[in-house]
């Protein structure tokens, strides 16, 4: 479905139409994927995914457009008015002409009134794009970071609401929790080593690392097997506040590794959650802690694992670097 929001005036003088178009809409679908055709082929998967079915996630594409022909976007895809933000692209030829900063003020009004609650996004630190989405309100998650959030309230006010405690369920990964699942692995909760067999340490988005796993659940899904990935659910928010995976290792043969991560008021529920996953056979299974971080710790021993090696001053603490955090290995 278009939306037409703005005739924006382009600082050559130029007026163009800017609007929005929801997913799916096969009709729009071929040009916005043409405008954004230069990007790799798994993100050219997820716009696909998100232009043409209907799934359990909100796409919104903020074009500008000529006679109907895009040549500037920015994309939103959201959870209940939990989102991720991405895909800023003009086409060479138009820019520096404000687009981008138009568009911008387009899409932050829009996603305001329609009640939008949070936003998470990725960008270089200290670049161009990171001062250009400063200026509509996103703050980088701390300092030296390229991870970005942006709150219609406040970061208290959401998080307090978001993950209140309350009842919680276990489920297979899917398309709501792409953009949920940012929330949790960007907040300021303890734990570094947040999800090995992702690659996800420390304060960052899940945008990136997560979508090959949601075509992976979307396969395994049609094929009747098992999930690879497993999600605690917040029943009245949808927030995603506790993952847990696996994945092969890639340095070792028939070695599992399998990680779980929740938030601070959730931990009582991983062992659940970790029961929930299904685990393929292997030779060994292993897991990543956090050395002292004791609600993880207790889980993985729950679940049978003991630990066996500290890695010493293994993964930074912040972006900043400022400090270093002794990693154990924990196998069964």
């Amino acid at each position: 479905m278009y939306e037409p929001i703005d005739t924006i005036t382009l600082k050559s003088g130029e007026r163009v139409e800017a609007g929005v178009v929801k997913g799916p809409d096969p009709d729009w679908a071929e040009r916005i994927e043409a405008l954004l055709e230069h990007k790799s082929e798994i993100w050219r998967w997820g716009n696909t995914m998100v232009l043409r079915e209907r799934l359990d996630a909100d796409a919104y594409f903020y074009i500008l457009h000529r006679g109907g022909i895009p040549f500037a976007n920015m994309s939103t895809v959201e959870t209940r008015g939990v989102g991720i933000f991405g895909h800023v692209f003009t086409r060479p030829e138009d820019r520096r002409k404000r687009a981008a900063m138009e568009l911008m003020r387009v899409m932050m009004d829009h996603f305001r009134r329609r009640g939008g609650r949070a936003l998470y996004l990725g960008t270089g630190y200290d670049s161009h794009p990171y001062h250009l989405y400063r200026m509509h309100g996103f703050e980088g998650l701390e300092p030296h970071s390229g991870y970005m959030d942006y709150y219609s309230t406040s970061k208290d006010a959401f998080e307090t609401f978001y993950f209140a405690k309350g009842p919680a369920e276990a489920a297979a990964l899917d398309w709501r929790d792409w953009p949920a699942s940012t929330a949790l692995f960007s907040g300021d909760f303890p734990g570094v080593t947040r999800c090995a067999g992702m690659g996800i340490f420390g304060r960052q988005s899940t945008e990136s690392p997560l979508l090959p796993f949601i075509r992976d659940a979307s396969t395994l899904r049609a094929n009747g097997k098992d999930a690879r990935a497993m999600v605690l659910r917040q029943r009245e928010t949808t927030a995603v506040t506790g993952l847990a995976m696996w994945s092969f290792d890639s340095l070792w043969p028939r070695s599992c590794v399998v990680d779980v991560y929740c938030h601070p008021h959730f931990w009582d529920r991983s062992h659940d959650l970790l029961g929930a996953l299904a685990l393929p056979e292997a030779e060994r299974y292993l897991a990543f802690c956090d050395a002292g971080f004791e609600s993880k710790a207790a889980t993985l021993s729950q679940a049978g694992f003991r630990p066996s090696v500290t890695y010493t001053r293994r993964v930074a603490r912040d972006a900043a670097r400022t400090a270093f955090v002794d990693v154990e290995v924990w196998e069964k």
